[in-house]
């Protein structure tokens, strides 16, 4: 009589607290774990399961705990506490994100390498911290595949809600799916096979690209070096330094003797002006790269691009002497190769770097040598002849020298000439103008915006006024500034630049107006009070004239104060 009360007991309490724990169940407990996930204020954003699928750290859990997360802890049984470290793939549509969890050791569960039949029975387990954990049961009732090779599961009941996210496993305690959401009287489980599905790819799904886009916790690489490399450059141009950085030192950490890592590594270095480990990467770089012509020039390259865009703060290992002596053994290697069309294919491109190396030293003398030299035979081009007006420009040559290159260049163009001429022809009314020829300048920039299809910006209409005022064709200057300022009616200047011209021609109510409107727009534009008290004390308006100039004068304008000296 007392055995049999307390098998009823036994039987009661199971049906209270769920089923009784399988068998295997105390094996598996130390595969599954709590998991944390954190928002950018490193407030608790959500708290679920996740379980480890991997010998190295390598689990899986609903993509909801980690949608809008910026960090995740894991919390094993036991308690022992470890960061993620990076997302390894994840699918908004099916619900699961894989993530590596920086550990040593980790159990493993043992996967199902087979679709599971109706009919099967799952065990839900989950986590088991400071108290017991939860178990369920069901049977499979009906199966459906994903992608033609993945199962989606339907259970005949509805799990434990404190089970979402749980790992299921067959009778033999293999693991078989993950439990999703209950809809009506079912619970559904994805097949944890699925997981193969969810890598770092270079260009990712759409799904998986929406997925990851939206978790902000560090991302891992794809499998493979190649795979990889073209993952980081699409990625460079999208994250911020930081974020690349984390994904560089990661690639040099699996492939360290990769020297494209290394290359790809000093790009951020330099942008974060941490130029000492930068030159330790490229040096690292140029000791594995095996083309030295090409680590010789991507060196110089890299160099040249600081140096020149970004200048300051300098560092004293890289000057333009330093990129050139790169470049040039990358030159002399390149000529010693065997391989006639690897060769000249290269020594173009090298012998461009240098000539812009030479550029930015200011040696204009030796750019127009080289680039002359390049612009020979069959690799003529109006590209050459463009950089040859501009080498000699900046040596001091007449204006014919350096615009019969950009005439050059255009009569290779054509006739009519293509849309892409129209930088050239833009910069001979630069030059044009700086030669104070500027009805000339005019009609190259009227072409300019021809060819451009009249689509040219609030700045050019501006710089177009401003030739044709010195050319004294005010009306076309007028007819600019206004389409200067209807497509940018915040800028003060144009404005200003407006009634300067207007009181010039005697449209003193214009040139008020314009007045106005430039200082409702910035207060302390000295030049606007002026011409404002000038163009009132043209029409009498000797009260208002004489406070506005005195507001210029006050601003320290020395105009103004002849002005007033003289009238007043």
């Amino acid at each position: 009589m007392g055995k049999r009360i307390i098998f009823i007991l036994f039987l009661l309490l199971t049906t209270m607290s769920g089923f009784a724990q399988p068998k295997f169940a105390s094996k598996v407990q130390k595969g599954i774990f709590s998991v944390n996930t954190y928002d950018q204020q490193g407030n608790l954003l959500h708290q679920g399961i996740g379980f480890y699928v991997g010998a190295n750290g390598e689990a899986v859990a609903d993509y909801r705990l980690f949608k809008g997360a910026y960090k995740a802890t894991v919390i094993e049984v036991g308690g022992k506490q470890t960061e993620v470290d990076c997302i390894l793939g994840a699918d908004d549509t099916y619900s699961l994100v894989r993530f590596r969890v920086n550990t040593k050791g980790n159990a493993v569960l043992a996967t199902a390498s087979a679709a599971q039949s109706t009919g099967s029975i799952f065990h839900a387990i989950g986590y088991g911290g400071s108290s017991k954990a939860t178990f369920d049961q069901a049977s499979v009732v009906d199966t459906a595949l994903i992608q033609g090779k993945y199962v989606y599961y339907g259970l005949d009941k509805v799990l434990d809600s404190s089970l979402l996210g749980a790992p299921l496993f067959n009778e033999a305690g293999q693991l078989v799916g993950i439990l999703h959401a209950p809809m009506g009287d079912k619970s559904y489980v994805l097949d944890i096979r699925f997981q193969e599905v969810l890598k770092m790819e270079a260009i990712p799904a759409r799904s998986a690209s929406v997925a990851l886009g939206n978790i902000f916790i560090p991302k891992g690489l794809p499998d493979t070096a190649e795979e990889a490399l073209v993952y980081l450059y699409l990625r460079s141009r999208t994250t911020s330094n930081e974020e690349y950085m984390d994904m560089v030192n990661r690639f040099v950490g699996a492939y360290p003797q990769n020297a494209e890592g290394y290359l790809r590594r000093s790009a951020p270095l330099i942008d974060l002006l941490r130029f000492e480990e930068a030159d330790r990467d490229l040096q690292q770089y140029l000791s594995l790269v095996a083309d030295k012509a090409v680590g010789n020039f991507n060196v110089a390259s890299t160099l040249y691009d600081k140096l020149n865009l970004q200048p300051e703060p300098s560092y004293e290992k890289w000057t333009y002497d330093v990129a050139l002596q790169y470049v040039d053994k990358a030159i002399s290697l390149n000529d010693a190769q065997t391989g006639a069309n690897e060769q000249k294919a290269n020594e173009e491109k090298y012998k461009i770097l240098k000539a812009q190396i030479l550029m930015g030293k200011k040696d204009f003398e030796s750019a127009v040598v080289l680039y002359e030299a390049l612009n020979q035979g069959e690799r003529r081009s109006p590209s050459y002849y463009y950089a040859i007006s501009l080498a000699r420009e900046g040596r001091g040559d007449s204006l014919g020298a350096v615009i019969e290159p950009i005439d050059s260049a255009l009569a290779m163009m054509g006739d009519p000439l293509p849309r892409e001429a129209a930088n050239y022809v833009v910069r001979r009314g630069q030059l044009l103008a700086n030669a104070d020829r500027f009805r000339d300048a005019v009609q190259d920039y009227n072409q300019y915006c021809y060819l451009m299809n009249n689509k040219v910006s609030a700045v050019f209409y501006y710089e177009r006024s401003q030739i044709e005022v010195n050319g004294r064709m005010f009306q076309q200057a007028l007819d600019d500034l206004n389409k200067a300022i209807e497509m940018s009616p915040q800028v003060p200047l144009y404005h200003v630049e407006k009634a300067a011209l207007a009181i010039r021609v005697n449209l003193l109510d214009e040139c008020i107006q314009s007045c106005q409107t430039a200082i409702s727009l910035n207060p302390n534009i000295i030049d606007a009070y002026r011409i404002l008290g000038y163009a009132q004390l043209q029409k009498g308006e000797k009260e208002n004239a004489r406070i506005n100039l005195q507001k210029a004068v006050d601003m320290g304008d020395e105009g103004a104060k002849k002005i007033l000296e003289t009238y007043f």
